[in-house]
């Protein structure tokens, strides 16, 4: 329809004027190097399984979102949030921005996908709002995977045939493929990125 964010390329026109240069952005006149400074928190859903808005849980009396604000804090310059508007979590502090789903479609790959649109830098970390257990020094080894192979499409945590998709890193430049996945209306992770350059 003509409300489709995917209506004459819009989409992929803000992508080749965003990134067309790798692992650089001008900042205030000097050249930066922003590899891996964002990291995302997936909050979107229905949480049919969970039966409770998983964005409110609460461990200890505190919020859960804000402890994982807080761990990331550690390790990210730049945290978001994806999948609600800010009005539906009104006492998160530590955030750049909270961003509402890039499209009306209910699934994990929106979320990423509308996560790689607000990253400022070239890799994005992304977690969701109900993994509490956060692991820095396993953070830190997959940032120094892709500080030595900065061609990698992504850095995803994988154990046998199971991959964890909200522990890992996605590069920017899979913007086009994953666009392209959604406007044929799929949404698994794994088929979208199976023959992409990732480091498990």
């Amino acid at each position: 329809g003509e409300s489709s964010p995917f209506l004459n390329g819009q989409h992929t026109a803000t992508v080749n004027k965003r990134f067309n240069v790798r692992y650089y952005r001008l900042m205030k006149g000097k050249m930066v190097v922003e590899n891996t400074k964002t990291a995302a928190i997936l909050v979107g859903g229905q949480s049919q399984r969970m039966g409770y808005d998983k964005k409110k849980l609460r461990i200890g009396g505190q919020s859960m979102l804000s402890q994982i604000v807080k761990q990331l804090s550690n390790d990210f310059e730049d945290i978001i949030v994806i999948g609600c508007t800010q009005a539906d979590i009104p006492n998160i502090s530590g955030l750049r921005g909270v961003y509402e789903d890039i499209l009306d479609q209910s699934a994990s790959l929106v979320g990423i996908y509308s996560a790689l649109l607000q990253s400022r830098s070239q890799f994005l970390y992304v977690t969701a709002c109900d993994m509490p257990y956060y692991n820095s020094d396993y953070v830190t080894y997959m940032k120094s995977i892709i500080e030595s192979s900065p061609d990698i499409s992504g850095c995803v945590t994988r154990y046998q045939e199971w991959i964890e998709p909200f522990n890992a890193f996605y590069n920017v430049d899979l913007i086009p493929q994953i666009q392209t996945f959604l406007k044929k209306k799929k949404k698994s992770i794994y088929k979208c990125l199976k023959n992409e350059n990732l480091y498990y």
